[in-house]
């Protein structure tokens, strides 16, 4: 656990502060202490032999990272790096990415480990909301009405999904049916 974040921040859970204070700590090492057969039971559940497969497999990804076309990927990408991940280097990768993606930004998640998502710290809903992240159009453009802004189609388009829809209007239809 040392090495994936802080072991306080991995047993704790939003609303621990609601918690007098004598009962925190306790609370937390029940917490950490309920995790242990699962980190003992780590080897039987990932077996060497698959280990070492999906180990190559990550290193024949690796090799050809550089070669991925990134610069043409046009959808909005966070990325929220770590500050304190022993395991990667979180924040010299989140640079990398934004210098490579063309509609990236950035995030530090300060003082944060290996495994942000399950420190009590980090709330990632909030987060992705206080990017803006979660909005439905792009920054920049007002939202889209559905009701004003609906064009009825045209007599060709009609035509045109007719035809395509025929052989489904005939397979459906009472009378093939019947």
């Amino acid at each position: 656990a040392a090495i994936s974040g802080d072991p306080r921040q991995l047993g704790a859970r939003r609303g621990d502060e609601a918690l007098p204070p004598p009962l925190r700590l306790p609370v937390l090492l029940a917490r950490l202490a309920q995790q242990m057969p699962e980190m003992g039971a780590l080897p039987n559940a990932l077996p060497l032999p698959a280990l070492a497969h999906r180990l190559s497999l990550l290193l024949h990804a690796a090799a050809h990272v550089h070669e991925a076309p990134l610069e043409r990927l046009r959808l909005p990408v966070h990325v929220f790096a770590s500050s304190e991940d022993r395991v990667l280097p979180s924040t010299d990768e989140a640079r990398r990415l934004r210098r490579r993606l063309p509609n990236c930004r950035t995030s530090p998640l300060p003082e944060s480990g290996h495994v942000p998502l399950l420190e009590a710290r980090v709330d990632l809903a909030r987060r992705l909301r206080d990017v803006g992240f979660t909005r439905r159009t792009p920054l920049g453009s007002k939202p889209k009405d559905y009701v004003a802004d609906f064009a009825p189609p045209s007599a060709e388009q009609i035509l045109n999904a007719t035809q395509r829809l025929r052989s489904v209007r005939n397979l459906v239809s009472p009378v093939f049916l019947s």
